[in-house]
């Protein structure tokens, strides 16, 4: 079983990445110290790693692995001999809608570090008054908000080894910083993501010409990910509503703007890397903590 098992949540507020503790009562810790090894074996045993390609999808016997990833600074100095000391999280302020993702930190058989993530959704916030516990031969309702975990790990660290192992980068992305490992797409796959069927660009060759490496990295992302696959131009019309991006559509099609400034709005928006923040509703951008431009 793991050993000094601590479970924490990643929290992003206002532009803000920060660490809170959960705070776990003896048995609990003691039961998901055991169902988190048996996730850790899931996920590392067997395991082939090969190098990070953003055009590849992993087998289910195969990782990514990133050799000598440095970890963001609001996690750089945790571990499971410092992460008691953590701020405990708590259910004001928003806080737990704001939860990207949950760590644990804790030791192998050897003693060696270990820091392992889940993703995290607002599905898995249990809402009070939406859940039915049995208590006292009765069903009651819940008063007071809860968390669930998933039963999957989406990435784990090793500390020693400065190593981060993972399977899905869009899924990491969401609560570890990636992107500067994330290939540029050239002039021709931008020309192909722009001529995708739910794509009506103003002008292709401005926008595929000597964009910057921001830019092309954008393009490669999205034309990794399935998002113009699975949604219709409507459904991501109606969806981009409050995120600040001027989402127009012709004959069917989502309008890609020329200028710059509408699209990066655009991208950053299909790729998810818009969010506001539950208290003030200002607009920030992910993996920065720059606010963003309205």
């Amino acid at each position: 079983m793991l050993e000094n098992f601590h479970l924490a949540a990643i929290v992003k507020q206002d532009g803000r990445t920060q660490l809170l503790r959960v705070p776990l009562d003896g048995a609990l810790q003691d039961s998901l110290a055991q169902s988190w090894q048996t996730q850790f074996g899931a996920f590392a045993e067997g395991m082939q790693q090969i190098a990070f390609n953003a055009g590849y999808h992993p087998d289910e016997n195969e990782c990514f692995s990133l050799p000598d990833y440095s970890l963001p600074d609001w996690l750089e100095r945790e571990d499971s001999r410092v992460a008691v000391q953590l701020e405990p999280i708590t259910s004001r302020d928003g806080v737990i809608d704001s939860i990207r993702g949950t760590v644990a930190f804790a030791q192998d058989c050897r003693g060696d570090e270990l820091i392992l993530f889940q993703n995290f959704t607002p599905s898995q916030v249990i809402r009070p008054g939406r859940s039915l516990i049995w208590r006292h031969d009765t069903y009651v309702g819940n008063e007071r908000p809860g968390l669930t975990l998933d039963v999957k790990l989406s990435a784990v660290y090793l500390y020693d080894q400065r190593k981060l192992l993972f399977r899905s980068f869009r899924t990491v992305n969401t609560f570890l910083p990636l992107e500067e490992f994330y290939r540029d797409a050239s002039e021709d796959e931008i020309r192909e993501v722009l001529g995708h069927d739910l794509l009506a660009p103003e002008d292709v060759d401005l926008l595929a010409t000597q964009p910057s490496q921001w830019f092309r990295k954008r393009f490669a992302m999205l034309r990794d990910s399935d998002v113009l696959d699975r949604y219709s131009a409507e459904e991501i019309r109606e969806r981009s509503q409050g995120y600040s991006v001027d989402l127009k559509l012709s004959n069917g099609k989502i309008v890609f703007p020329a200028d710059r400034a509408g699209a990066k709005k655009v991208l950053q928006f299909l790729n998810e890397e818009r969010f506001r923040g539950p208290i003030t509703e200002t607009l920030y951008e992910t993996n920065s903590k720059r606010q963003a431009d309205a």
